[in-house]
């Protein structure tokens, strides 16, 4: 039988550790890399598409539209279109001159200086206001935010044959990540900025990420170089330890190294701070090295965590500016921008075979009389007065206020069966008022409703059910004329 050939426990401890601590190093690099590379992508593509939202929200679409046409009008009627490859050539200077005059606009200035109040209150780069041409594989720019030099003037146009390109339908463009030559790392979303149905332009927004790459790099190596120097160390250690006080040490710290890198990567650990070794040498400088890295790694996740922190609270504040936007500042109450929010859900449901929904229609009767008479003052407690009495009778659908006067009620499920009795009961609570005489004139307050549910035989759209409802809503107020008359 042939001897096997003998190998000293001071190398297997050598080849065990220099194993051991490798393997270590490797994996503690790539899961920081991949930890740090995971959150901030998500944080800042999720940042890119809730400014893009909240700030489309806020911009007259009317005000985007009429730009938007300006622009398009001289576009569409020019033979030559130079695109921004071309940029400071005689041919793009010429066809670049043809946009002059639009940037002096006053309602350009007005867009320019919203995206730029946006710009410094989110801290990005550059938002700015984009039509695309799907057709033609043509991105043009309409009002751009960025100041100086990184300004691109109305008309410049992108072309592009490869990238993603909205279709007419889409009110999102996905966020995505790109590392150029001349921007360096950049994470761009969009928004639709609509007017009904009407996609009028798409909102974008750049956001650098160079710095918190960069830092990301640097905590990359800054790990490597730690894990290199740690796994020198341990190496030069099991070069002395040896006998039988060593072997159960290693096995611990073995143990514990091996099942580190199986737990959940992104939070605290404290596996090595656990471990207790009294055996004064160097398996405890070994152990006192590993909880070294542990800290330096913790320290590491810890920024990352603050990160993620920082770009949560730009998360709500975006959240607040879009809850914002969809409540009517006198009611409280959801105004025509969150009505038209819901409409387009409702058409989407529609496609998908819904059917049962209806829309109730109310307008306060007097609002003029009152604000002539009273002042405007009594003539808003009149409108919160019936938006209360309305959101009261209706307490399981949502109520909206599009205009001055006017209030419009979605219905579905229990009070779209029992819209009959909501009705009646609404014009009973309206009677109550009118019969009181302890309240006030602006208190009376009187209305019309009418309603109308969605039949798919005669519907195409939510907008054919609005006629109806405001049809049969008007036909109650000339009725109620005509009995006031008698």
């Amino acid at each position: 039988m042939e001897k096997k050939r003998f190998v000293s426990l001071r190398v297997k401890i050598v080849i065990g550790v220099i194993a051991i601590c490798l393997s270590i190093s490797a994996l503690a690099v790539l899961s920081i890399q991949m930890i740090a590379k995971t959150i901030i992508d998500k944080e800042y593509t999720d940042k890119a598409e809730q400014i893009s939202e909240a700030v489309a929200k806020t911009l007259d679409p009317d005000e985007v539209l009429e730009i938007r046409d300006t622009i398009l009008d001289v576009y569409d009627h020019t033979d030559n279109i130079v695109v921004s490859s071309e940029w400071g050539s005689d041919e793009w200077n010429e066809y670049m001159s043809l946009y002059d005059g639009i940037e002096e606009l006053p309602l350009f200035q007005k867009l320019q200086d919203q995206l730029r109040l946006y710009q410094d209150i989110f801290k990005v780069n550059c938002i700015y206001l984009i039509y695309y041409k799907p057709g033609v594989k043509h991105a043009i720019y309409l009002v751009d935010g960025a100041y100086d030099d990184e300004n691109c003037p109305p008309g410049v146009v992108d072309s592009f044959e490869d990238g993603i390109w909205p279709d007419e339908n889409d009110i999102v463009i996905p966020a995505s990540i790109t590392n150029e030559d001349v921007y360096g790392w950049l994470v761009t979303g969009g928004h639709v900025v609509s007017r009904g149905d009407d996609h009028v332009a798409f909102l974008c927004v750049d956001i650098s990420m160079n710095d918190i790459k960069a830092k990301e790099r640097n905590y990359v190596i800054l790990t490597a170089v730690s894990m290199l120097g740690l796994t020198i160390i341990m190496l030069l250690i099991a070069l002395w330890y040896v006998g039988r006080h060593v072997i159960k040490p290693v096995i611990m710290l073995s143990d514990t190294a091996k099942n580190y890198c199986s737990e959940n990567n992104d939070v605290i650990h404290h596996a090595f701070e656990k471990l207790q070794i009294e055996s004064h040498d160097e398996i405890a400088q070994l152990l006192s090295s590993m909880k070294q890295m542990e800290q330096d790694m913790n320290s590491n996740i810890i920024a990352l965590v603050e990160t993620k922190v920082t770009l949560k609270e730009t998360e709500d504040k975006a959240e607040m500016l879009s809850e914002l936007a969809r409540k009517d500042a006198l009611t409280g109450i959801r105004n025509k921008t969150a009505y038209d929010y819901e409409v387009n859900k409702l058409e989407n449901e529609l496609a998908g075979g819904f059917s049962q929904f209806g829309l109730v229609m109310i307008d306060l009767n007097f609002l003029k009389r009152i604000n002539d008479t009273y002042g405007h003052e009594k003539g808003n407690i009149a409108i919160c007065r019936l938006s209360s009495l309305v959101c009261e009778v209706f307490e399981h659908s949502p109520v909206f206020r599009i205009g001055g006067d006017e209030f419009v009620v979605i219905l579905k499920n229990r009070d779209y069966f029992s819209v009959d009795t909501l009705i009646d009961e609404l014009n009973s609570r309206l009677e109550e008022y009118e019969a009181d005489d302890t309240l006030n004139p602006w208190e009376k307050i009187s209305a019309a409703a009418g309603y109308a549910k969605y039949d798919k035989n005669t519907d195409r759209s939510v907008e054919d059910v609005f006629k109806k409802a405001d049809e049969a809503m008007y036909s109650k107020k000339e009725s109620m004329k005509a009995q006031r008359k008698e």
